[in-house]
This record gives structure tokens, sequence and C-alpha cells, in this order.
């Protein structure tokens, strides 16, 4: 097979014709491709504004929420002897409060046993929760629990017992020097929650005099001595007592629930003269909302700002500048959030709270009048999150959250707008793979038709040659 290569045959630069010439034939393409990036840089736009919109809806939907308008605060004027918190149920309120006495667990204590001793003797530890009147215990509804002790258990090994018993106390051993004691205190706090020890020997008879075998870990009252026998006591089970301006308040816990309706109070020591709690409207939380939407609307009006503008010193023109969708968003937000307001609230427009429109679009904070606002939430409220028959009567968050739900909705004019290009992009793609298709061909047929006419010339150019050489040798 021959080897060809384009010119070989008559110095004629083939590739460089046919590539200048495919210059001016790609020239379409060139266009399809311009356009292609225009629509991608259009579409990736939208795509920041729905975004922008998106957080602006969701700002405004979280002023919607009727529980972030009802919170409450709770303040203590003496945080080491009460804090608390208060629900949305509570009422904007104060009162003192004096702790009397806090809750506590019951606890008892045995006496010295060697370290490492058995208890001596057989026997069975009753355990029984209940409230003690003095010598009287009054045994609860749980039933007793029983603990079998071998007479080679050591305090350690009854402690051990006892825990896992689940009998509503917990047992601790404390080591004193060569001797142990054991301590068992309450699970719960609250006088309903004590709890008596009583003991019996191998043979289930029961020990009363508290010296002998399990005896030793009683705790009970006996009425024929007059006295408890076995363990001590150091500390009673008790309720919490406090005063809420005056009137007496028990708790079996040290956190109070609803003893002031939608308040929680946390006791943590016994006071001697009345705190201070008030309760009120949690207007930071507010505030916050509102600054937060402030940011997210500026955001948008940014963007939106940024996207269809021109600037004449640069000579450059936003991606959609000029683009009615997004013109037309921004004429419609402004219009929104210059609006008047719905009835029923002293508020008419959205400067009087403190948010006020500024001549580029966006939204600027006024402190004085937005805390003015928050004095009075019910007005404040109402102005924007009113639901009316109508849309341009609903509060102005509502408003907003409807419409942006809308535009970004499936066949809002957000999402219309963004399927439309991108339409056009897939028509686009399609147009070049063709015309790519259409240039390849035509590449093809320009290097057949030039190397056809490099060989002719080729040819020519060697029968000149020849021609020349004889009419050389005729000539001499």
């Amino acid at each position: 097979m021959a080897i060809s290569s384009a010119g070989i045959g008559s110095g004629l630069d083939v590739s460089s014709i046919v590539t200048q010439l495919m210059n001016i034939e790609r020239q379409p393409l060139t266009q399809l491709q311009t356009t292609a990036s225009g629509l991608q840089t259009k579409l990736s736009s939208y795509g920041t504004v729905k975004s922008a919109l998106s957080a602006l809806q969701d700002a405004a939907a979280k002023l919607l929420d009727t529980s972030a308008w009802r919170g409450k605060t709770f303040t203590s004027a003496n945080t080491a002897a009460v804090t608390g918190s208060a629900t949305t149920g509570a009422l904007a309120t104060s009162f003192g409060l004096v702790v009397n006495d806090l809750a506590q667990v019951q606890s008892t204590r045995s006496g010295p046993v060697p370290t490492g001793t058995g208890i001596g003797a057989d026997g069975r530890l009753d355990i029984q929760l209940g409230e003690w009147s003095g010598n009287n215990f009054a045994a609860g509804a749980s039933g007793s629990v029983s603990v079998a002790v071998t007479a080679t258990d050591t305090l350690t090994d009854i402690a051990t017992k006892i825990n896992s018993a689940g009998a509503g106390v917990t047992a601790v051993v404390v080591k004193t020097g060569t001797n142990d004691q054991l301590l068992l205190r309450g699970n719960s706090t609250g006088k309903e929650f004590g709890f008596e020890v009583t003991t019996f020997d191998g043979s289930g008879a029961a020990i009363t005099d508290g010296t002998t075998g399990v005896g030793k870990l009683a705790y009970a009252y006996s009425s024929t001595n007059s006295a408890f026998y076995g363990m001590s006591s150091t500390q009673a089970a008790q309720d919490a007592s406090i005063e809420i301006d005056g009137i007496v308040v028990t708790s079996a816990s040290n956190t109070v629930t609803n003893a002031v309706p939608g308040v929680t109070l946390n006791l943590l020591t016994k006071t001697t003269s009345p705190v201070t709690v008030t309760i009120g409207d949690d207007t930071a939380a507010i505030k916050s909302k509102l600054e937060a939407f402030q940011t997210a609307y500026n955001k948008v009006a940014t963007t939106l700002a940024d996207l269809t503008k021109y600037d004449p010193a640069s000579k450059k023109a936003g991606a959609l500048q000029g683009d009615s969708t997004a013109v037309g968003l921004q004429s419609v937000l402004r219009s929104m959030l210059g609006a008047v307001g719905p009835t029923g609230t002293s508020y008419g427009r959205l400067s009087d709270v403190g948010l006020e429109l500024q001549r580029d679009g966006t939204l600027s904070v006024n402190s004085s009048k937005l805390d003015a606002a928050l004095t009075n939430l019910t007005d404040l409220n109402t102005f924007f999150t009113a639901s009316a028959a109508s849309s341009g009567s609903d509060g102005l968050a509502r408003r907003l959250n409807s419409f942006i739900l809308q535009a970004n909705g499936a066949d809002g004019s957000v999402s219309g707008r963004s399927t439309a290009l991108q339409a056009a992009i897939s028509r686009n793609s399609k147009n070049q793979d063709a015309l790519s298709t259409r240039l390849s061909q035509r590449q093809a047929a320009l290097y057949a038709q030039y190397n056809a006419l490099d060989t002719k010339m080729g040819t020519l150019s060697s029968m000149s040659s020849f021609i020349t050489q004889q009419i050389a040798q005729w000539n001499k």
C-alpha cells in the first residue's frame, strides 16, 4: 500500500488550507457553545436564587411557629438557691420563693465490723419502702424484698446482694481503720421513700435485739424496748417544703413541677429570705428570629441585584440582566415588604416594627423601634402571622412563606424558568452534536478534495519537468 501525506505531491499545504476553512465552518458551533455557556450560567444563577429564597422561606416559617411567640424565660434572683425553667403555657409573672427544707433520702449506718469477717450466722434481711411517722412505719405498696445472708458473708458480700435485689436502696461499705461499716441509702427522695429493715435468723424467727448475726443490720423500732435496733439513722427521708408568696407547697423531689403552672423549680439549698423568681416573655428568641429573617431577605435582595445589574465601569452585565422572571421577583418582593400589614394590629408597615426597607432593596434594623415592638408581642405576632381569608390580609411572614412556596414549587416561576433553561441547554447540546457530525463530514470531504488536487498538481508538475527536460535536449 502506498503511503500518502497531504501536500507531499505538489508542496500544497493541504492541512493548513483545510484547517483555515474549517475554522470558518466551525463558527456556528462556537456560537452554540457560547450560548450553552450562557444558558448554563443562567441555570446556575437560578439555583442560587432558589436556594436564597428557600432560606428566606425557612426564616418566615420559623416566625409562623406559634410556640416561638409563647416562649418564656425563667429568672432567679439567687441561682445558688433556685434555678428553673418555664414552658409556653406559663404566665408572665413574678413571685417570692422561700426554701424551708430540701427533699432528701433516708440513710442508715451499721456499727463497725472487722474487715473481712463474716456476719456470723445465717439469716435474712427484709427491706420495705414506706413512710416513717415518728416511731411508726407505714409500708408502701411495693412490698418487701428479701435478701438471704449466710454466716460467712462479709459486709461487702451483703452490700453486693442488696444492690442486686432491687429493693429501692443502695448499699456501700466504708472502711474505717481495720473495720468496715455498711451504709444504706434510699434511691429516691421524699418521705414516702423511707425504708425499714427487719431481720430473721436461719430458722425464720425474727431478730429484734440488733446485736446478733444479721440483726446488726436491722433498722426497725421495737415497741417492747421502745427503741430502734440494729443500724443507726444518719438522715431521715424528707419532702421538700417551700413557700410561694406565703403558700406552703411540699414535694417529694427537689425538682418541683407545676406548683406554678408551666414552671419547674430546681431547689438547690435552703433560704432564709424570699428569692424573687420572674417568668417573662422570651423576647430575645423572637428578636433573634426577626434578625434571621432580615439576614435571609437581604441575601435574596443582594443576590437578585448582583445577577440583574449592569456595571457601566466594567461594561459587564449580570447573568440575569434583563431576565423578566428575575426582575419580576425583585419587584414582587419589594412590593410585599413595603405593603400595609394585616388588620388587628397597631403596626401598619414593616418599618413600624424596626425593619426598614433601604433604597438598595435590603432591610436594616432600627433597634429602638424593634425593642419597642418587642414589648407588644401580641400585636407583633399578628403583624407577621395573621391568617385571613385572602393573602392580602395575611401577616407578612405568612404572605412571604406562601409566595416563595409557590415560586419554588413545581409550577412556580423560578422552577418554570429553570425547567425552560434546562430544555434550552438540552436542545443546544443536540444541535452541537448534529453540527459536529456535519463538520466532521465536511472536514473529511475537504481533505479528500484537496488531496486529489494535490495529487493532480503533483502529476502535472512531474509532466512539466519532463517536457522542460525534453525541450532542453532538443535545443542543444
